[in-house]
């Protein structure tokens, strides 16, 4: 692959409901912080919107001493469907999102993700525990307060007391403990895999057709197709129905590079009715003109670490995707890092966040940088050490861009 000059990169977020204005400003915002840790300069323009309105586009320049690349960012919208979730009332939020729990739990699939990696089952059980601690605390309040009332009958009025002060708890602690983020989140995940999600299903279709013709008329040297937390496995699916509507998609000497990162794959895929997931994930992994790698934090709870998901899945291995571990501990400033750890869900935005120290992970690099993500992948280290204190590119590096061909590892 040549250095790259230009690069097509689309872009998948999870489950948030966040519109483009404000991935937009965050995108420019994140950006000036990769300009001061790799010491470079780039500029983004205003966002433009497709006529459906579900698909948003800017583009970003960036530039070293000795190199530029000029970036298409191209943003997947279905924050729209995220938001008509969350504005739900809770007297639907609240049993809707205990009975998913509860048959991811009963299924087996919540005792799988302690199986793979204890925080991810922590973060599965999180929202249960929450809501118990909430209910053992009503009660005992409740009990306390009207022992010592001398009220008739206590017994009688316990669980309305009870229940006063459960909803005086869940005022105080549902955004902020982001309980209630969970239920909707685990609503979604149980409806999504039984096939209760068209308008989702739709879009997805929508973007498939997208990615073939992004595919077909860009003229960037590299295609990289990226997908956070629950994002990511709605990129496979995507490229599963690219590859339906296009069989030659990526053949043409320019492979499509999917990127999973912080990925919420699994949190979807080992439920017993998520058959049909499976055998997407399966026919991605097997197609020779996808390139994929999936970001693994340690630190992060909202993933599952060291886990290469087929294996988990119990099919055959491909060599995709291909697990490369990280640390968020070290793509950040220390006194960052302790905040950091306060905040699980920040911990885990920082996959697409700008970094603060040089890492061979950064974000702004996959869609900004001039070194190809699978020489990024091959060699962590060089990515690193091939830019100057200045930002300059620097021996084997700087020529790659401007003459020579670096080796792809075959998908």
């Amino acid at each position: 692959m040549p250095g790259i000059r230009k690069r097509c990169f689309m872009q998948m977020f999870g489950y948030e409901s966040v519109g483009v204005d404000e991935q937009h400003g965050r995108f420019v915002h994140e950006m000036a912080r990769f300009h001061k840790t790799w010491n470079v300069q780039g500029k983004v323009s205003a966002s433009t919107l497709s006529d459906d309105g579900f698909v948003a586009n800017w583009t970003a320049e960036t530039r070293g001493t000795n190199w530029r690349v000029a970036t298409d960012y191209y943003y997947f919208r279905w924050d729209d469907i995220v938001a008509a979730d969350r504005s739900v009332s809770d007297w639907r939020r609240f049993p809707g999102g205990i009975a998913a729990l509860l048959e991811f739990a009963v299924n087996g699939t919540g005792f799988k993700y302690f199986v793979y990696s204890w925080r991810y089952g922590s973060f599965f059980a999180y929202p249960l525990f929450a809501i118990g601690v909430m209910c053992a605390l009503s009660i005992w309040l409740a009990s306390s307060v009207l022992s010592f009332s001398g009220l008739p009958y206590p017994s009688l009025l316990l669980p309305v007391a009870a229940f006063a002060i459960f909803l005086v708890l869940w005022r105080l602690l549902r955004t902020r403990g982001f309980i209630r983020y969970a239920l909707d989140d685990w609503c979604f995940a149980r409806d999504f895999v039984r096939g209760k999600r068209p308008e989702l299903e739709q879009r997805l279709e929508r973007f498939a057709r997208e990615l073939v013709r992004l595919a077909r008329e860009s003229d960037a040297d590299e295609i990289v197709f990226d997908g956070t937390s629950l994002g990511a496995p709605l990129t496979v699916l995507i490229v599963d129905r690219a590859l339906a509507l296009d069989p030659q998609l990526g053949s043409l000497g320019k492979p499509i590079h999917l990127v999973s990162s912080g990925s919420s794959l699994l949190k979807l895929a080992l439920h017993p009715a998520a058959g049909w997931l499976r055998q997407a994930v399966g026919r991605v992994a097997s197609a020779s003109t996808v390139y994929w790698v999936e970001f693994q934090a340690e630190e992060d709870f909202l993933n599952v670490y060291n886990v290469d998901p087929l294996v988990a899945l119990g099919m055959p291995p491909t060599g995709k995707p291909i697990v490369q571990l990280m640390s968020v501990r070290l793509m950040v400033e220390e006194a960052t890092f302790r905040r950091l750890l306060l905040n699980f869900f920040r911990m885990h935005r920082q996959a697409r966040s700008g970094n603060e120290r040089r890492y061979f992970y950064d974000y702004y690099m996959l869609c900004c940088g001039p070194i190809a993500l699978a020489e990024r992948v091959e060699h962590p280290g060089r990515a690193v050490a091939a830019f100057s204190a200045e930002g300059a590119l620097i021996g084997a590096a700087s020529e790659a861009q401007s003459t020579t061909r670096a080796k792809e590892p075959s998908p």
